[in-house]
């Protein structure tokens, strides 16, 4: 009977541990390419018929904090925002009357804002929500506010300072 038991109490060991890691694998296996695509961004690609190819995921609906957390979605959006802003012609960083562009800052604002209720004390997601509020002329004293949470949660980050130093 113990060796029953025993068995059964291994049996369910396995079937948890199987079911946690395997959403995790689907996980991995659903963003590693968006994972790699998202490493050549920060080496400078900027090519706009990349929009068509991440149309899927930028048509996604809200999305958890684990995945905000752990695939590159956030800097996805702000990508395509990027691209939209070199096919209307305009600065990435200024406002722009284009609706295709102003769609997609909307889009990327709102998962900017469910990784910041995410992530409150994220010195880097504030610097980018000021960026981007700036980049759709929001009121110049929220824009503030946001860079001085981002000087308040991350204030000896150089690489969040250097941006901030940068762009404001």
């Amino acid at each position: 009977m113990p060796s029953v038991f025993t068995r059964l109490i291994f049996a369910v060991t396995a079937v948890l541990c199987i079911g946690l890691s395997g959403t995790q694998l689907l996980r991995y296996l659903d963003w590693v390419d968006y994972a790699d695509f998202a490493d050549e961004l920060a080496e400078g690609r900027a090519v706009s018929t990349d929009l068509e190819a991440l149309a899927p995921i930028l048509a996604q609906g809200p999305a958890h904090c684990l995945t905000l957390r752990e695939t590159p979605l956030l800097t996805l959006h702000f990508y395509a925002s990027d691209l939209r802003a070199q096919v209307a012609g305009v600065n990435p960083l200024m406002p722009s009357d284009d609706p295709a562009l102003q769609a997609q800052r909307d889009k990327t604002r709102a998962v900017l804002e469910r990784a910041l209720a995410c992530a409150p004390l994220d010195g880097n997601l504030w610097l980018s929500m000021a960026i981007l509020s700036r980049a759709q002329a929001e009121a110049p004293e929220l824009v503030t506010d946001f860079v001085g949470l981002s000087q308040r949660y991350a204030p000896h980050e150089r690489w969040i300072a250097e941006r901030r130093a940068q762009l404001f």
